[in-house]
Formats: C-alpha cells, sequence, structure tokens
C-alpha cells in the first residue's frame, strides 16, 4: 500500500525550471522598501527551556522588535530547535496563517532529526485583525524589517552556533518567504510552498474563508466593491513578491505550487516562479488543503534541494 500511495505521489509531480537568461544573473540593489532599517544598539530578549535530548534542545525566544510600525510593543516570538552541532545548517520556518503551528513543528522535528537546526518565526495574532490596504503594507513591511532584526540577533547575540540560512515557507508564510529572500540576502536557499505574487488580484480572487470573511468586511465598511480593492491594494501595497522577484537569485529558490489550488490560486504561484530566472518548480495534483497528503514528498525535495544549495561545513 505505502508503495502505491509513493508511486501516485511521484506521478502527480513534475519538475520544471525556468530557463536562465544568455547573460549571467546579476542581484541587484535591494528593493527599497517605505521604511528604512537601522540596526539595533542592544537586543532585549527572553528565553525559556521547552526542552533537551541527545539531539540538542528546543528554546523560545520572545524578542523586543526593532521596529514599531503598526502595534506597539511588540514582541517577535521564536520557537529554536537547536542541534547540539555547532556546524549545523540553520532553517527558519514561516508558517501557515491560522492553527497551532503542527504543521511547522512537524516541518521542524524532520529537519531537526536529519542534523539541522531550526527555528519557527510565530504569527503576529494582532494582525488578523487588520485588513486595510494600508494595514497590510504596514504588516510586510514590518515583516521585511523583522527579518533583518531576528539574523541581526542570531548573529550578534550568538544563542546558538549554526553555519548557512535557508527559509521554509507554506502559504503565507511561502509569500513572506518570496519577499524575505529578495530583502535579506544572508538566506542562502529558499523552499517557497502553495504561495504566489501579484497580491492585489491574489487578495480579491482567493476562495480562502478567511480572506473572504476580511474582505466582505471591509468592503461593507467602506461601501465598495472588489474592483475598488483591487484598485486600492494597487496603490497601497509597495511591496509584493511580483516587486521583489527580480532582486532573488532564483536558482536558490524551489517553488512547490498546487493544481488545484483556491486559496493561493495556481496562477499567481506560476507568475511568481516564472518571475525568478534559474528557479525549479514541482506542480501537485491537489488543492491547497489536500497538498497535505503531500508533505512527505515535499520535504523529501526540499531536503534534496538544500543539500545541493548549502555549503557543508566538515
Amino acid at each position: 500500500m505505502r508503495f502505491i500511495v509513493l508511486m501516485f505521489l511521484l506521478c502527480s509531480c513534475h519538475l520544471r525550471q525556468v530557463p536562465l537568461p544568455q547573460a549571467e544573473i546579476q542581484v541587484k540593489v535591494v528593493y527599497k522598501i517605505d521604511y528604512k532599517y537601522k540596526k539595533a544598539a542592544q537586543y532585549n530578549y527572553q528565553e525559556e527551556l521547552i526542552d533537551r535530548s541527545s539531539r540538542g534542545q528546543i528554546i523560545e525566544y520572545k524578542l523586543e522588535a526593532n521596529d514599531q510600525l503598526l502595534l506597539d510593543e511588540r514582541q517577535i516570538h521564536l520557537k529554536a530547535y537547536i542541534n547540539s552541532d555547532p556546524k549545523s545548517h540553520l532553517l527558519l520556518i514561516q508558517p501557515i496563517s491560522k492553527g497551532k503551528y503542527r504543521i511547522s513543528e512537524f516541518v521542524a522535528n524532520y529537519f531537526f532529526a536529519r542534523g539541522w537546526s531550526c527555528m519557527i518565526v510565530k504569527r503576529e495574532e494582532a494582525y488578523k485583525k487588520l485588513f486595510t490596504p494600508e494595514a497590510l503594507n504596514l504588516q510586510m513591511n514590518e515583516l521585511l524589517l523583522d527579518s533583518r532584526h531576528i539574523i541581526d540577533f542570531l548573529e550578534n547575540e550568538k544563542p546558538f552556533e549554526y553555519s548557512d540560512i535557508a527559509m521554509f515557507g507554506i502559504s503565507k508564510g511561502g509569500i513572506k518567504t518570496s519577499m524575505i529572500i529578495g530583502y535579506e540576502k544572508r538566506i542562502k536557499a529558499a523552499v517557497i510552498v502553495l504561495a504566489g505574487g501579484d497580491l492585489p488580484n491574489l487578495l480579491t480572487e482567493s476562495k480562502e474563508k478567511g480572506i473572504i470573511k476580511a474582505r466582505k468586511k471591509y468592503m461593507a465598511e467602506n461601501e465598495s466593491d472588489l474592483d475598488s480593492l483591487r484598485g486600492e491594494l494597487r496603490e497601497k501595497l509597495t511591496v509584493d513578491p511580483l516587486l521583489m522577484a527580480p532582486y532573488i537569485d532564483g536558482s536558490r529558490t524551489l517553488h512547490i505550487l498546487a493544481y488545484f489550488d483556491r486559496s493561493v490560486p495556481y496562477y499567481y504561484g506560476e507568475q511568481l516562479f516564472e518571475a525568478m530566472p534559474g528557479a525549479k518548480s514541482y506542480t501537485m495534483l491537489a488543492g491547497h488543503y489536500s497538498a497535505i497528503l503531500f508533505l512527505p514528498f515535499i520535504l523529501n525535495r526540499s531536503e534534496a534541494f538544500y543539500e545541493k544549495k548549502l555549503v557543508r561545513v566538515e
């Protein structure tokens, strides 16, 4: 039975690659976001030991955010799976938009068991109540500033040792990942799962229940329609995965898409993939939620991809 399931998954996916241009890729200057990053003078954080084993330890960090664009006195919550080998790679994991982090923890445990250190960057739950074009733009800018603050924290405070940094994100976490890697060059490889670009169109066409609810609420409160909302998003969002794509070395990215995805429509995932020359992609014959059946395949292909892109430290 396991053999039959494995063959089904393999036959339901195919690998593609965006051709590289004839000229060698040159990574451009990072896209200018609205708010300039200023390195923190100090890093205020708390840590709590969650578990310890022969493999390493699990520690939760509460790191004071360096930039408060939308919420005051904000903390960044991080859950770190720290491998006892200081030469291990570090995987930053961007989670889905809701739930109890079970998928993120499954991903972390998978790589932790294979000699990696991992860190789940937890969601800011207060963002869910702030669905306006202006608030979304501030969220996106905070996201990029936070990503640099987290890596600076790891490099300056050295709470644990690691070698190269990679990133993994699913759904909303994949959208975040696709923007962060255009802004933060210290991330050497990224797997982007069930994500897409062109947020103004994606957010107005998504069939995700939470997005539909937020759209309807906003349109009722502002006496607008979908076309008006799309126009406002296009005007107000200064950062977007497609805007960041030209600043990314696509060969450092693996995109995993679901053909029947209605939450992040497949077309927008294709757009993002094709905007990154050198990128590789698998397409699954699944929807946004049924793609969970492919998780073992996704992790296997992700691990193989990282192994090719990251420097092995002996």
